[in-house]
């Protein structure tokens, strides 16, 4: 589970003390922890999953590899995907407007 803490570290691009508090422990305690010296409690790592939105089966290493985190799906993830989706094609037919409006002031010159 260790390597896949620091997969999480570093793909969240968080330093130890950023994990420490989003896992309500201290930074001595993350310090240990990632040098294999203690292990974390039942309550940071459900703040962990939790936080991250991570499949417990991948952190506990019964699923995937360790370089490639795991998430679970989510109805927000699917609603939030669809606005971006909606936002995205907005600003394709801003830009194509903008083109368009651009060639016909080339076209006038």
């Amino acid at each position: 589970m260790l390597t896949r803490i620091i997969t999480v570290l570093k793909v969240k691009r968080l330093s130890q003390k950023n994990a420490a508090e989003i896992m309500n422990i201290s930074g001595a305690k993350m310090s240990k922890v990632i040098s294999g010296h203690q292990f974390l409690s039942a309550e940071a790592i459900g703040l962990l999953i939790k936080e991250f939105n991570i499949h417990p089966n991948w952190l506990f290493g019964f699923e995937g590899n360790d370089d490639e985190i795991i998430y679970m799906s989510s109805p927000n993830a699917d609603s939030e995907l669809a606005k971006r989706d909606k936002e995205i094609q907005d600003l394709k037919l801003e830009l194509g407007e903008v083109y368009k409006q651009l060639a016909e002031e080339r076209r006038k010159k």
